[in-house]
Parts: C-alpha cells; sequence; structure tokens
C-alpha cells in the first residue's frame, strides 16, 4: 500500500512540474497583452442584442459587437483591416455588460464597393 501511496504523490509531483515545451507566457502585471489581427469587415451591418437592440458589425462571418476606435463604417463598402485588440481591465474585473477587450485600427488594407 506504502509503494501505491509513494507511486500516485510521485505522479502527482510530476505533473505538476515545469516542462519548457508547454509554458505559456504570462503578461507582466499591469500591463496588457496585446494582439494585432487582420480581418474582413462585411459591407452592411445586422441587427443584433448586446444590452439593447443595436446594428453590429459583421467581422470574419460573425456578428462583433465592440467599437473598433479610429474605424469608420460606410456601409456598401466590404473592408480589410489590421486592427489591434488589448486587454481593457488590468487589474479588476470587467463589468458584466463589458469586452475584456478594446479594439483599435492600425490600418486599413484595402476598402471595395459592393454591389447592393
Amino acid at each position: 500500500m506504502k509503494k501505491v501511496s509513494l507511486f500516485v504523490l510521485i505522479s502527482l509531483l510530476a505533473a505538476c512540474s515545469n516542462n519548457s515545451e508547454t509554458v505559456t507566457s504570462v503578461p507582466e502585471e499591469g500591463k496588457a497583452t496585446v494582439k494585432v489581427m487582420t480581418v474582413t469587415v462585411a459591407a452592411k451591418k445586422v441587427d443584433c442584442v448586446g444590452m439593447t437592440p443595436m446594428r453590429c458589425l459583421v467581422v470574419d462571418g460573425s456578428l462583433f459587437y465592440q467599437h473598433i476606435k479610429n474605424f469608420d463604417f460606410q456601409e456598401g463598402y466590404e473592408y480589410r483591416l489590421e486592427i489591434e485588440r488589448a486587454q481593457r481591465y488590468l487589474n479588476s474585473p470587467a463589468p458584466a455588460d463589458a469586452s475584456v477587450y478594446e479594439y483599435n485600427l492600425l490600418q486599413v488594407l484595402s476598402k471595395k464597393k459592393v454591389s447592393p
């Protein structure tokens, strides 16, 4: 019985050890995680419901409930954008009705007129 207990204890300790292949980087405390993304924005906003009924962008085929800072959407044009996603709440939890992330336009890669 002692051998089985010792084996289980050693197995648990081995499972908890650091393995350089599986360690993920954690952002420094107080610094936001930032991700640069290239996305496609559809030519029309669609009806959606967040906290209230609203109009959402369609980004990469999915509803996009957030605002992209510095992006001036014009209906009738399909956009290819380079955007930055940054963590908004670093030292406190996000409110229940808010996104954890904020989005900023880096550049408009293309703007193509789409016929109705």
